[in-house]
Parts: C-alpha cells; sequence; structure tokens
C-alpha cells in the first residue's frame, strides 16, 4: 500500500505551498487599507483623546503588561484591582476589532491607561497626552517575542526560523527610529527596561513625578509588591493574553458554564424559539431522526 505521507508527494507539497504563500500575500495585502480604515475610525471617532490620557508605548515583548501594571499601580496607590489588565489598561490594536471598542473607551476612568505597539506617526497621541515610551534590547525582546509566540500558537515554533522572519521585517528597527525622535518632548517619558530591572523604587518615583502622582513612602511597600514579577507570577491570569477581558465579567462566569438541560429554550426570544424550532424541524425530517435522538 502506498505511503499517505507528505513526503510521498512532493509535487503537491511543493505546489500547495506555492499557492498558500500567493494566497498569504493578498490576503495581507487586502488587510492592509482595512486596517487603516479601522485604525482611523478608532482613532478619531471611537477614542475620543481626554486631557491626561496615558499611552504606554513599546515595541512588543519590550515590558509592556509591567508598565501597565506600574502605571495603574501608581494611580491608585497601590490599591488597584481588577479581573484583567485590559480592563484598566486596553490595548488600542486590540479594540480596533472590538464592536464595543468605543463602550469600552468610554467606560473608563480619567485618566486612561492606553497601551499601544504603534509607531509614533500612525498613533498621533495629542499633546496635552502623557507618553510612557519604553525600550529594550532588541536581543531581549527577540527571544521574549518567541518565547510569546509559542504560547500564543500552543507551538514549539522553529527559532531559526522565527529570527530570521523578525530580522527581515526589522520592525524594531523602524519603530525605534519611529519614536526615538520623540523620547525628550515635553510630554513624553523615556524609560529604559533594564532601568526598571535594576532599580525599581526609582522608576516608580521617576513615573509617579511624570504622572503628577508622588509616591508617598507609606505607599512604598504595597508599590513595590504589586509591581513585582513575583506578585504577577501569583496573579497569571490577570495579565495572560490569552484570556482577554474588556469588560467584568458575571459572578462565577468562567469558561465551564453551569451545564444543566432544558435552560436554553426560556433564555431566547420568541422570535428566535420560532426559527430554531423551524431550522430543527427541517434538517430533522431530512435525516429522519426522531424529535428525542439529540
Amino acid at each position: 500500500m502506498a505511503s499517505d505521507s507528505a513526503d510521498s508527494r512532493p509535487v503537491l507539497r511543493a505546489v500547495l505551498n506555492v499557492v498558500v504563500g500567493f494566497l498569504d500575500v493578498l490576503r495581507a495585502l487586502h488587510r492592509i487599507p482595512f486596517d487603516a480604515a479601522r485604525w482611523l475610525r478608532l482613532r478619531y471617532v471611537w477614542l475620543k483623546p481626554r486631557p491626561g490620557d496615558i499611552y504606554i508605548s513599546t515595541f512588543p515583548k519590550s515590558g509592556t503588561t509591567w508598565m501597565q501594571q506600574i502605571v495603574y499601580q501608581l494611580l491608585t496607590r497601590g490599591r488597584g484591582e481588577y479581573e484583567h489588565i485590559l480592563q484598566v489598561a486596553p490595548f488600542l490594536e486590540e479594540l480596533i476589532l472590538s464592536p464595543r471598542a468605543e463602550q469600552v473607551l468610554d467606560g473608563l476612568e480619567t485618566p486612561r491607561i492606553l497601551k499601544t505597539h504603534m509607531k509614533y506617526g500612525f498613533l498621533r497621541p495629542p499633546p496635552d497626552s502623557r507618553i510612557i515610551y519604553v525600550t529594550r534590547a532588541a536581543p531581549d525582546a527577540l527571544v521574549s517575542r518567541y518565547t510569546h509566540n509559542c504560547v500564543m500558537t500552543g507551538l514549539r515554533l522553529d527559532f531559526d526560523r522565527f529570527v530570521h522572519k523578525v530580522l527581515r521585517k526589522d520592525e524594531w528597527g523602524e519603530h525605534l527610529a519611529s519614536w526615538w525622535p520623540h523620547r525628550a518632548d515635553a510630554n513624553v517619558l523615556h524609560v529604559r527596561y533594564a532601568d526598571l530591572v535594576a532599580d525599581r523604587e526609582g522608576c516608580l518615583r521617576r513615573i509617579g513625578a511624570f504622572l503628577g502622582v508622588p509616591v508617598a513612602d507609606e505607599d512604598l511597600p504595597l508599590l513595590m509588591e504589586k509591581t513585582g514579577f513575583e506578585y504577577m507570577k501569583q496573579h497569571d491570569a490577570r495579565f495572560d493574553p490569552r484570556t482577554v477581558v474588556y469588560e467584568p465579567r458575571e459572578p462565577g462566569a468562567g469558561f465551564i458554564n453551569k451545564g444543566g438541560v432544558g435552560r436554553g429554550k426560556p433564555a431566547l426570544k420568541p422570535e428566535h424559539r420560532a426559527r430554531l424550532d423551524a431550522q430543527f424541524q427541517a434538517v430533522r425530517r431530512k435525516l429522519g431522526i426522531t424529535e428525542d435522538a439529540i
């Protein structure tokens, strides 16, 4: 019996690789104007900039989540709580995709904390906003990004191929070139990831002064605890990008629901029940099954 493995079909493998690659290029080209239009809608219609909005701008895996936690805890004197960090510091590029983005942005308390990886020219932050620009050494960001992508895809990606792809695009260099000229702007605070690691207390005081919330000595122990890696590790689910939560969940909500039988129909409107029943009866008759077979 002939083998059905991919290696036994080299021509088919080559053809399909070319076809998929070509379609990927077409999809990317198609998405460019679509994504641009959605960003413009978010930026100029839904965002409604407020004086004092706080933007956390980074290249991916450069301490973004850490800075979200730092800023929120500074604003709340270390007493801030939430189900997920994105409830209090949403990710603008993700909100582009959400039909409830406007409600999420409108519902945030002032000053709003907004996370972004966008280049300066795309973001165009208002002059009355405050921006914390975090940089990290390229090799550290690259390796951290590889680990992140493995976690997000659930796959152990080929490291060499991943690095080659990242270097070919030079996204790190482009992002740096976009933001670096603005690092000393009056409304920008440049923070090095290495400094956060070496002197977190000093960085907390510096960031607090920039945001107008000086660190009080009595708040420092709690701030140091809440912004430490040990605390964030203990509360990993609050920062996990795979469990994004922008709005508070109902009490007891989670992946495993209540289960049970007969709870569905009462939850539906009469017109929805009627339509669903008509669809079910049609497919039941077509397949020749009884009503209680499912």
